[in-house]
């Protein structure tokens, strides 16, 4: 079972859970047209939808407190400013987990999404007994699928499958615990 989590600093970044004031940033990514056009269930209405999202995520921090039997999503910060620039997170998928993610659009295309994907898998592999997570996206999002294999995620192939509400090809990704690559926290 994991402990209370420790922040961790990647080169660009800061994972760290979620709190009610990170509900502003929350809202405003949720609604930046990167997130509308891939992650259509992760967009807010207003700010009291945010709180209320963010109040259920808190709260799986502490009950289960495990991506197989809940989320566990944590804030992605950017440690210069302070302010949260996305998300990282797991969830049960079947008897598997799952990994998903989004950084804000003026932080995308510096690597960010693979650094924190690499130092969040690593995370739960070493907090959980967890073979291997999988991940997956719309066959038609390129950036995210590059920051799956650039933080050593393996394509599984693709698929038609129910995807954010509507039939779709996605592709399919895995990273196997004896596959991650050590710590690189900073």
């Amino acid at each position: 079972m994991n402990r209370a989590f420790q922040p961790i600093r990647t080169q660009s970044a800061l994972l760290r859970p979620f709190t009610l004031t990170d509900a502003d940033a929350v809202l405003a990514l949720s609604n930046e047209d990167s997130l509308v056009k891939w992650l259509p269930s992760q967009v807010y209405a207003d700010r009291a939808h945010a709180v209320a999202v963010l109040e259920f995520l808190i709260d799986q921090y502490s009950s289960p407190c495990d991506p197989r039997l809940g989320p566990y999503v944590l804030a992605v910060e950017d440690p210069r400013t302070h302010d949260a620039i996305g998300h990282v997170g797991f969830s049960p998928l079947g008897h598997e987990v799952e990994i998903g993610f989004a950084i804000k659009e003026s932080h995308q295309g510096r690597g960010v999404a693979a650094e924190v994907i690499a130092a969040a898998s690593r995370w739960c592999f070493q907090s959980y007994s967890i073979d291997r997570i999988l991940a997956i996206t719309s066959s038609a999002n390129s950036a995210a699928m590059r920051a799956l294999e650039r933080s050593g995620f393996e394509w599984r192939g693709n698929e038609l499958m129910d995807f954010q509400g509507t039939l779709q090809p996605v592709a399919t990704f895995a990273l196997a615990r004896s596959t991650t690559p050590g710590p690189t926290q900073s």
